[in-house]
Protein backbone atom coordinates (compact mmCIF):
# COMPACT_ATOMS: atom_id res chain seq x y z
CA UNK A 1 0.00 0.00 0.00
CA UNK A 2 1.27 3.47 -0.77
CA UNK A 3 2.09 5.69 1.84
CA UNK A 4 1.34 9.88 2.15
CA UNK A 5 -0.82 9.84 -0.51
CA UNK A 6 -3.33 12.59 -0.35
CA UNK A 7 -6.04 11.35 -2.85
CA UNK A 8 -8.55 13.80 -4.42
CA UNK A 9 -11.55 12.49 -2.78
CA UNK A 10 -14.66 14.59 -2.55
CA UNK A 11 -13.31 15.59 1.04
CA UNK A 12 -10.33 16.33 -0.45
CA UNK A 13 -11.26 18.76 -2.81
CA UNK A 14 -14.15 20.71 -1.16
CA UNK A 15 -11.77 21.32 1.93
CA UNK A 16 -9.00 22.65 -0.89
CA UNK A 17 -11.50 24.71 -1.98
CA UNK A 18 -12.67 26.34 1.59
CA UNK A 19 -8.47 27.67 1.54
CA UNK A 20 -8.37 28.58 -2.00
CA UNK A 21 -11.74 30.71 -1.23
CA UNK A 22 -9.95 32.26 1.57
CA UNK A 23 -6.85 32.76 -0.31
CA UNK A 24 -8.63 34.59 -2.79
CA UNK A 25 -10.60 36.46 -0.36
CA UNK A 26 -10.59 40.39 -0.39
CA UNK A 27 -8.07 40.71 2.19
CA UNK A 28 -9.04 44.16 3.75
CA UNK A 29 -12.51 42.95 3.57
CA UNK A 30 -12.78 39.11 4.99
CA UNK A 31 -10.73 37.63 7.59
CA UNK A 32 -9.14 34.14 6.76
CA UNK A 33 -11.09 31.94 8.98
CA UNK A 34 -12.57 28.85 8.16
CA UNK A 35 -13.74 25.71 9.96
CA UNK A 36 -13.65 22.00 8.70
CA UNK A 37 -15.27 19.68 10.22
CA UNK A 38 -16.79 15.55 10.76
CA UNK A 39 -16.88 12.57 12.85
CA UNK A 40 -14.47 10.66 13.68
CA UNK A 41 -13.08 8.28 11.11
CA UNK A 42 -13.29 10.82 7.97
CA UNK A 43 -9.79 11.83 6.99
CA UNK A 44 -9.91 15.42 8.30
CA UNK A 45 -6.39 15.17 10.48
CA UNK A 46 -4.83 13.40 7.63
CA UNK A 47 -5.70 15.92 4.92
CA UNK A 48 -4.65 18.71 7.67
CA UNK A 49 -1.10 16.87 7.83
CA UNK A 50 -0.45 16.44 4.50
CA UNK A 51 -2.11 19.01 2.68
CA UNK A 52 0.07 21.35 5.78
CA UNK A 53 3.12 19.23 4.67
CA UNK A 54 2.93 19.80 0.86
CA UNK A 55 2.12 23.31 0.25
CA UNK A 56 4.37 24.33 3.91
CA UNK A 57 1.63 25.61 5.87
CA UNK A 58 1.81 25.85 9.76
CA UNK A 59 -0.01 22.53 11.35
CA UNK A 60 -0.76 22.78 15.09
CA UNK A 61 -2.52 20.52 16.89
CA UNK A 62 -4.09 21.11 20.17
CA UNK A 63 -4.41 18.88 22.88
CA UNK A 64 -6.95 18.65 26.29
CA UNK A 65 -3.78 20.31 28.09
CA UNK A 66 -2.95 22.79 25.93
CA UNK A 67 -2.85 26.01 27.93
CA UNK A 68 -2.80 29.66 26.34
CA UNK A 69 0.52 29.78 27.06
CA UNK A 70 1.34 26.57 25.57
CA UNK A 71 0.14 27.36 22.48
CA UNK A 72 1.39 30.61 22.13
CA UNK A 73 5.32 28.85 22.50
CA UNK A 74 3.93 26.07 20.05
CA UNK A 75 2.88 28.85 17.54
CA UNK A 76 5.84 31.04 18.11
CA UNK A 77 8.06 27.76 17.66
CA UNK A 78 6.58 26.84 14.51
CA UNK A 79 6.83 30.21 13.17
CA UNK A 80 10.63 30.46 14.14
CA UNK A 81 11.11 26.98 11.86
CA UNK A 82 8.77 28.02 9.37
CA UNK A 83 10.81 30.98 8.58
CA UNK A 84 13.99 29.95 9.35
CA UNK A 85 14.34 32.62 12.45
CA UNK A 86 17.63 30.63 14.70
CA UNK A 87 17.68 27.69 16.83
CA UNK A 88 16.87 30.16 20.07
CA UNK A 89 13.57 30.21 20.67
CA UNK A 90 12.40 33.12 23.32
CA UNK A 91 10.75 32.45 26.35
CA UNK A 92 9.18 34.70 28.55
CA UNK A 93 5.90 35.47 29.63
CA UNK A 94 2.07 34.26 27.52
CA UNK A 95 1.47 38.02 26.05
CA UNK A 96 5.13 38.59 25.34
CA UNK A 97 5.36 35.10 23.01
CA UNK A 98 2.14 35.82 21.43
CA UNK A 99 3.01 39.84 20.47
CA UNK A 100 6.28 38.12 19.17
CA UNK A 101 4.36 35.59 17.34
CA UNK A 102 2.01 38.62 15.95
CA UNK A 103 4.77 40.47 14.71
CA UNK A 104 5.99 37.36 12.92
CA UNK A 105 2.48 36.89 11.15
CA UNK A 106 2.56 40.49 10.05
CA UNK A 107 5.22 40.53 8.54
CA UNK A 108 4.50 37.55 6.73
CA UNK A 109 1.14 38.33 5.52
CA UNK A 110 0.41 35.12 3.59
CA UNK A 111 0.90 32.50 6.35
CA UNK A 112 -1.60 29.59 6.27
CA UNK A 113 -2.38 27.87 9.95
CA UNK A 114 -4.24 24.82 10.30
CA UNK A 115 -5.47 24.16 14.11
CA UNK A 116 -6.34 20.54 14.80
CA UNK A 117 -8.65 19.50 17.72
CA UNK A 118 -10.36 22.98 17.71
CA UNK A 119 -12.75 21.36 20.29
CA UNK A 120 -10.36 21.75 23.26
CA UNK A 121 -10.21 25.27 23.15
CA UNK A 122 -13.41 25.91 23.16
CA UNK A 123 -13.93 26.67 26.86
CA UNK A 124 -10.74 28.50 26.93
CA UNK A 125 -11.95 31.82 26.24
CA UNK A 126 -8.23 33.34 26.03
CA UNK A 127 -7.33 30.58 23.65
CA UNK A 128 -10.09 31.42 21.34
CA UNK A 129 -9.62 35.11 21.87
CA UNK A 130 -5.80 34.94 20.64
CA UNK A 131 -7.23 33.12 17.62
CA UNK A 132 -9.57 35.78 17.21
CA UNK A 133 -6.86 38.25 17.23
CA UNK A 134 -4.51 36.45 14.98
CA UNK A 135 -6.92 36.86 12.10
CA UNK A 136 -8.44 39.81 13.00
CA UNK A 137 -5.15 41.92 13.26
CA UNK A 138 -2.78 40.00 10.62
CA UNK A 139 -3.82 38.59 7.07
CA UNK A 140 -3.17 35.21 8.37
CA UNK A 141 -5.29 32.17 7.36
CA UNK A 142 -6.37 29.92 9.91
CA UNK A 143 -8.18 26.64 9.16
CA UNK A 144 -9.65 24.85 12.67
CA UNK A 145 -10.57 20.98 12.34
CA UNK A 146 -13.28 20.14 15.01
CA UNK A 147 -15.36 17.22 15.11
CA UNK A 148 -19.13 16.77 14.02
CA UNK A 149 -20.45 19.46 16.48
CA UNK A 150 -18.07 21.83 16.37
CA UNK A 151 -19.79 24.20 14.27
CA UNK A 152 -22.60 24.29 16.10
CA UNK A 153 -20.45 24.99 19.48
CA UNK A 154 -18.55 27.62 18.31
CA UNK A 155 -21.40 29.35 17.22
CA UNK A 156 -22.67 28.53 20.68
CA UNK A 157 -19.36 29.98 22.31
CA UNK A 158 -19.91 32.82 20.15
CA UNK A 159 -21.79 34.34 17.27
CA UNK A 160 -19.19 37.14 16.70
CA UNK A 161 -17.08 34.97 16.75
CA UNK A 162 -18.69 32.53 14.31
CA UNK A 163 -19.62 35.29 11.79
CA UNK A 164 -15.41 35.55 11.25
CA UNK A 165 -15.81 32.06 9.73
CA UNK A 166 -15.93 32.48 6.16
CA UNK A 167 -15.30 29.25 4.20
CA UNK A 168 -16.77 25.97 5.93
CA UNK A 169 -16.58 22.55 5.10
CA UNK A 170 -18.08 19.10 6.54
CA UNK A 171 -16.30 15.76 6.21
CA UNK A 172 -19.14 13.21 4.77
CA UNK A 173 -19.01 9.62 4.75
CA UNK A 174 -16.85 8.25 1.27
CA UNK A 175 -18.58 7.40 -1.66
CA UNK A 176 -17.96 4.69 -4.32
CA UNK A 177 -16.44 6.96 -6.40
CA UNK A 178 -14.14 7.96 -3.55
CA UNK A 179 -13.63 4.51 -2.82
CA UNK A 180 -12.86 3.86 -5.79
CA UNK A 181 -10.26 6.64 -6.45
CA UNK A 182 -8.69 5.64 -3.03
CA UNK A 183 -8.03 1.85 -4.20
CA UNK A 184 -7.05 3.06 -7.57
CA UNK A 185 -3.59 5.18 -6.04
CA UNK A 186 -2.72 3.67 -3.04
CA UNK A 187 -3.33 -0.05 -3.31
CA UNK A 188 -0.98 -2.21 -4.93
CA UNK A 189 -3.08 -4.77 -5.97
CA UNK A 190 -6.11 -4.25 -8.67
CA UNK A 191 -9.71 -4.24 -7.08
CA UNK A 192 -12.58 -4.65 -9.25
CA UNK A 193 -15.96 -3.03 -9.05
CA UNK A 194 -17.41 -5.87 -6.73
CA UNK A 195 -13.98 -5.78 -4.76
CA UNK A 196 -15.43 -1.67 -3.75
CA UNK A 197 -19.13 -2.81 -3.13
CA UNK A 198 -17.65 -4.60 -0.52
CA UNK A 199 -15.24 -1.98 1.07
CA UNK A 200 -18.04 0.28 0.85
CA UNK A 201 -20.38 -2.46 2.59
CA UNK A 202 -17.63 -3.21 5.74
CA UNK A 203 -16.70 0.26 6.01
CA UNK A 204 -20.36 1.41 7.01
CA UNK A 205 -19.03 5.41 6.15
CA UNK A 206 -16.18 5.26 8.03
CA UNK A 207 -12.58 6.08 5.41
CA UNK A 208 -10.24 4.66 8.28
CA UNK A 209 -12.51 1.77 8.05
CA UNK A 210 -12.19 1.46 4.46
CA UNK A 211 -8.23 1.49 4.63
CA UNK A 212 -7.53 -0.86 7.22
CA UNK A 213 -9.96 -3.21 4.68
CA UNK A 214 -7.81 -2.24 1.85
CA UNK A 215 -4.47 -3.29 3.71
CA UNK A 216 -6.51 -6.41 4.74
CA UNK A 217 -7.06 -7.28 1.36
CA UNK A 218 -3.67 -6.79 0.08
CA UNK A 219 -1.73 -8.89 3.18
CA UNK A 220 -4.37 -11.57 2.41
CA UNK A 221 -6.14 -11.21 6.17
CA UNK A 222 -9.32 -10.65 4.09
CA UNK A 223 -10.67 -12.74 1.37
CA UNK A 224 -13.36 -10.77 -0.56
CA UNK A 225 -14.96 -14.05 -1.53
CA UNK A 226 -15.63 -14.46 2.41
CA UNK A 227 -18.88 -13.09 4.12
CA UNK A 228 -17.06 -11.93 7.01
CA UNK A 229 -14.50 -8.86 7.65
CA UNK A 230 -11.75 -10.05 10.92
CA UNK A 231 -13.26 -8.18 13.39
CA UNK A 232 -9.40 -5.87 14.07
CA UNK A 233 -10.65 -4.88 10.55
CA UNK A 234 -13.57 -3.26 11.50
CA UNK A 235 -12.45 -1.43 14.65
CA UNK A 236 -12.63 2.28 15.04
CA UNK A 237 -9.96 4.01 17.23
CA UNK A 238 -10.54 7.05 18.26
Amino acid sequence: MKQNKLVKISNVVEADQCIQYLLRRPKMEMVGLGLIYGRPGLGKTTYAQRIAFQRNYIYLRLESMTTPKAFSTMLLTALYRKFDLGNFIPTGSTNNLFKLSMQILDEHPDTVIIIDEIDYAFKLDKLLGAIRDIVDETLTIIILVGMQNAKDRLSQVSEYYFDRCNAFHEFKPPTKLDLRLLADEIMDIPIDASGIERIFEHAKGSLRRAIKIMHGMETGEFDINTETVPAHLLEEVQ
